[in-house]
């Protein structure tokens, strides 16, 4: 049985009592809910309540407060994302951008809860498991251990602003605007700078606006692990490639959640 977790210093104690109907399982779920339904603006103490059928100071014998109901609600969400069963320092690049593109596909399926990640450090224990699993394969390959460090900074912003930007053009989908003749008006908009002041951008206006979201996603995580190469010692293995995945991880690769069991595609 894995050893229990330290409490978070800032967060309210848990309740003890099994005869307490309301538990902050259960608020953080339906959170979530509302979450999912109305986007992070939607969550308030207040809002939460309602779904319950309670009122507002219900919840606050469970959570301190929205502040510490978002940290909840990420740790739920975080929750769902799959890892590898194992590093594989050989292929360190390519897991990176597996598990970089798994916590993307998670964090978009649940709106703009991403915003809660780019403003808090990840203490929670199914954050912790994806920060540890990390910095161990980044070790392995044999980065120094600040630079592994810094880079999980570093890539967790890179996931979190792209699952923002990604939420927010989902957004724009779902009020009627067509992308595609956005981005030919803007091509075309380029097209039509000034050549004497923007010469550039005019002749590169396809260039600028080429590529879908995954292909960008990928491209930005290959040019950061390549600025990681650059502090491994001479003699470190060279690694494979690490290509942007289409899908769902493969059989040969198994991946595992917050369970621990061998995971299919789930949420």
């Amino acid at each position: 049985m894995p050893a229990q977790m330290p409490a978070i210093p800032w967060h309210k104690p848990r309740k003890a009592d099994p005869r307490q109907p309301l538990s902050r399982t259960v608020i953080v779920e339906t959170a979530v809910r509302v979450l999912d339904a109305e986007g992070l603006t939607g969550v308030t103490m207040r809002r939460v309540a309602q779904e319950l059928g309670t009122g507002p100071a219900s919840l606050y014998a469970h959570v301190s407060n929205k502040e510490e109901l978002f940290d909840l609600m990420l740790e739920r969400v975080v929750s769902e994302i799959r890892l590898p069963l194992r590093p594989e320092p050989e292929r360190w690049k390519e897991q990176i951008t597996e598990i970089c593109f798994e916590a993307q596909r998670v964090l978009t399926s649940h709106r703009d809860v991403s915003l809660v990640s780019l403003g808090t450090i990840p203490v929670g224990e199914s954050q912790l498991r994806i920060t540890e699993f990390m910095l161990d394969l980044l070790l392995q390959v044999g980065l120094p251990p600040q630079v592994a460090a810094w880079a999980l900074d570093g890539l967790g912003q890179i996931i979190d602003t792209d699952a923002y930007e990604s939420w927010v053009y989902t957004e724009r989908l779902a009020r009627g605007t067509d992308l595609g003749a956005y981005f030919d008006q803007l091509r075309g908009y380029l097209h039509d700078l000034p050549t004497d002041r923007f010469p550039v951008l005019q002749r590169l206006a396809g260039t600028m606006v080429a590529g879908d979201g995954d292909q960008r996603y990928a491209f930005k995580i290959e040019v950061f692990l390549r600025g990681l190469e650059s502090f491994l010692p001479a003699n470190a293995p060279a690694p494979a490639a690490a290509p942007a995945p289409a899908g769902p991880a493969s059989d040969e690769h198994a991946w595992h959640g917050p369970s621990g069991g061998t995971g299919g595609t789930g949420s």
